[in-house]
């Protein structure tokens, strides 16, 4: 008997959708299912990677994660300072949206942050090290061990059977395990360490390799050292992916909270600047078959990016309401486009005992815009900066005076506008209206 048109469309329709269910089953399958790997460091500069080509630093590892995937020129973080980055990171959301404004806020549980997202869609989460964002939103992990000093121990080191272990050598093994007892449920996985923030410590061995590099300069030998000894947990992590036939199926990423300054300026701390070197920050991300290697990306990305991003590149929605911008797209070469311009949140000193002895400079808070070559910096307490950062990359001649009255001003004030409506900052419309 011939078939209708009608019977012809209603048999394909069928099997589409049962071709579908079926491809879609097979998408379910722990193997076909990214895991993520994210390592994190506290304080790290760009130039202590050395894909990054400004020292002599050795950080083989972390330069093979950029010879196999992607290394950013042009990252900065959300805020300079650790507690109010870790929740930008966490939770894609300034830190005037997430609620952590200084080190010792803790992050509200109400906030919803990466691993209630993972945790939702079958994955197994852990982190492993320095938390920082306060004991109440720890639950959101599945493992998560507390380590002494919040992962950060004493002078990098934490008592181990009655022996000094340097944290990386405690940490690292923690997160192996992790990844690889079960082979059944993907994982998300973060390896937080603290170096290379001060204290000034490492194992001596470390040390020694940098004696002819900087003889003369003791915290520049042993930063660049703990840059090192991160480094070799890092080679650690990524072996056990090798060995364990994950290397393929994992989205790697590195990152950490801000920068250093071994040089002081107005502000006498070592983050908490605007400036490139406590702000902008090393990141680099590989995803084999995602992420094309080789990669050398001179568009703007931001910290709280992160979250949005990741979750694309992971084939997951991040869900609305986000001030990160996904850029999975652009990175995975789907889309040239990316961020016209990004800006950072900075609070350079909070005088909570109410003395009377720090300097009035140091009690004010920042807005920062990066767009194209130039960065203009807004304070409550200093007038306007403003650097031209090809011909100026130390950030040293403030181009403010003779340039307040240009086309540049009014793009990057209009562009620091439009932010502070999206994201209800409380502060955006005071400082501009000092302009």
């Amino acid at each position: 008997m011939p078939v209708s048109l009608f019977q012809f469309a209603r048999f394909l329709g069928f099997t589409i959708a049962a071709l579908l269910t079926f491809v879609s089953s097979l998408q379910s399958q722990p193997a076909e299912t990214p895991n993520l790997l994210f390592i994190l460091t506290d304080q790290h500069r760009r130039d202590g990677v050395g894909a990054y080509g400004e020292t002599e630093v050795m950080t083989p590892n972390l330069d093979r994660i950029a010879t196999e995937g992607i290394r950013f020129n042009r990252a900065y973080t959300a805020q300079p300072v650790c507690a109010p980055n870790r929740g930008a990171m966490m939770s894609g959301l300034f830190p005037h949206n997430h609620g952590v404004l200084e080190n010792t806020w803790d992050l509200d549980t109400d906030v919803r942050i990466l691993p209630d997202l993972y945790r939702e869609n079958g994955y197994r989460t852990g982190y492993f090290g320095k938390w920082h964002l306060g004991d109440p939103a720890r639950d959101a992990w599945d493992e998560m061990p507390i380590y002494p000093g919040d992962g950060r121990g004493d002078k990098h080191y934490f008592n181990v059977d009655g022996k000094k272990v340097y944290q990386t050598e405690v940490i690292t093994p923690d997160v192996i395990e992790f990844m690889t007892k079960d082979p059944n449920q993907p994982f998300v996985a973060y390896a937080s360490y603290y170096p290379p923030h001060p204290a000034y410590s490492v194992p001596k061995a470390y040390e020694d390799m940098y004696a002819d590099i900087y003889p003369d300069d003791e915290r520049r030998r042993i930063y660049y050292a703990m840059c090192t000894a991160v480094d070799d947990a890092v080679g650690d992590l990524l072996q056990a992916l090798d060995d364990k036939g994950l290397t393929d199926n994992t989205l790697v990423v590195f990152t950490t909270e801000h920068g250093h300054n071994f040089e002081h300026r107005w502000n006498d701390h070592d983050k908490r600047l605007c400036y490139d070197i406590s702000a902008r920050v090393p990141m680099l991300m590989r995803f084999p078959g995602v992420i094309k290697e080789g990669q050398v990306s001179e568009s703007l990305i931001s910290s709280i990016d992160l979250y949005p991003t990741m979750t694309n590149l992971m084939g997951l929605v991040a869900g609305p309401g986000l001030d990160g911008q996904n850029l999975g797209n652009q990175i995975s070469g789907r889309t040239d486009k990316g961020r016209a311009s990004l800006v950072m949140v900075n609070i350079p000193f909070i005088d909570k005992s109410g003395s009377t002895g720090m300097p009035d400079l140091e009690k004010g808070e920042e807005r920062c815009i990066v767009k194209g070559d130039w960065k203009l910096i807004l304070s409550t307490v200093r007038e306007p900066e403003l650097y031209h950062l090809p011909t100026d990359p130390s950030e040293t001649d403030n181009r403010w005076a003779d340039s307040k009255d240009t086309t540049i001003i009014a793009d990057l004030s209009l562009a620091l506008h439009y932010w502070g409506k999206r994201t209800k900052d409380p502060l955006m419309e005071k400082l501009l209206g000092q302009l």
